[in-house]
């Protein structure tokens, strides 16, 4: 009873203190590339706040953690289409199955993209007549295996591009994850580590006005891009069923998150779970300054053997527009 009361007193400090969330990647926030890959791909992941990296929900949960493709039974597909602000979509798919054994596969894709964007200059502000277009997009191969009944690790290689009004950059990319399942209950752990690569700059170069400082005058010179670093984030969480019945559960989730290009941050999510068939979510994301509370819903309707899931997600933004998202999924 002492060493509890003397945890909790030590806890208690801790959390009161001005650094329970330190700044690390905070000063940096913005100065990432690629970061429509922070966008969360799945419908089912973002009702729960995106604290899923200790979850096996469906062919996008390698998206968060690579070591989870290995933590299913049947081959899955998932589909997601993300209305993003400012009339930008983003469109994800993902197929996971056994290849033999122990050993699995998967393969995603994932597009953001709008339509084409008339040009305007100072002098023509109302439009020039031309139009560009703007688009990210990322290719990924991901290998897991199950080491025993409790354990499984994965690794994604994937390629980035993005592509805005001709100025094309592109970079190799890797994540990693493991997933382990403690033997108490339901309780399962993991951790994943997503977009780590080298940094990224735009082809070709570029012409930038000067001040040459001995005559005082402007000059015309041609530079290359700077490059920046991809959004890597390290995630550690944790998932267990903290009640159930024969037909009924409800599954709580809690992850910390630690971004290069930004503060660290808790994500905390539940589920409920209705005879296997419908689901209710919510989740809350702690530190976060843009978004904060989450919603979702979801159906799984089994057609013969396949099993047919439809899920759909609300998160608040509290400047933007708060995005929708849906996600369609077959299981067989």
């Amino acid at each position: 009873m002492r060493k509890i009361t003397i945890t909790t007193l030590v806890f208690m400090t801790f959390v009161q203190g001005q650094n329970f969330f330190p700044i690390l990647g905070g000063q940096r926030a913005g100065t990432s590339v690629f970061t429509f890959l922070k966008i969360g791909v799945s419908a089912r992941a973002v009702g729960m706040g995106e604290a899923v990296v200790a979850l096996q929900q469906d062919a996008a949960s390698t998206y968060y953690n690579p070591g989870a493709i290995a933590q299913f039974n049947q081959t899955e597909f998932s589909a997601s289409r993300i209305q993003w602000p400012a009339e930008i979509n983003y469109d994800y798919f993902s197929v996971i199955r056994n290849i033999k054994g122990r050993h699995f596969a998967g393969l995603s894709f994932g597009v953001l993209h709008m339509s084409p964007m008339e040009e305007t200059t100072e002098y023509l502000p109302h439009g020039t007549g031309n139009y560009f277009t703007f688009q990210d997009r990322f290719l990924a191969l991901t290998y897991g295996a199950r080491m025993t009944d409790r354990f499984s690790f994965g690794i994604t290689l994937k390629q980035v591009e993005e592509d805005l009004a001709g100025h094309k950059m592109s970079s190799a990319m890797m994540d990693m994850g493991t997933f382990y399942w403690t033997g108490f209950r339901s309780l399962r752990f993991s951790a994943s580590l997503s977009h780590f690569g080298p940094q990224a700059q735009p082809e070709g170069t570029y012409e930038k006005q000067i001040l040459d400082t001995e005559t005082g005058e402007e000059e015309i010179v041609t530079t290359d891009f700077e490059s920046f670093s991809p959004p890597t984030v390290f995630r550690v969480g944790a998932a267990m069923d903290m009640w159930q019945s024969h037909r009924q559960s409800l599954l709580i989730a809690i992850q910390l998150n630690h971004p290069v290009d930004n503060a660290e941050n808790i994500s905390t999510g539940l589920e409920y779970n209705f005879s296997n068939m419908f689901f209710l979510r919510s989740g809350y994301k702690i530190n976060k300054e843009e978004e904060d509370i989450s919603f979702g819903a979801g159906l799984i309707i089994p057609i013969g053997k396949l099993k047919l899931r439809v899920d759909y997600a609300y998160a608040n933004f509290n400047h933007l527009t708060s995005p929708q998202r849906i996600s369609i999924g077959l299981a067989f």
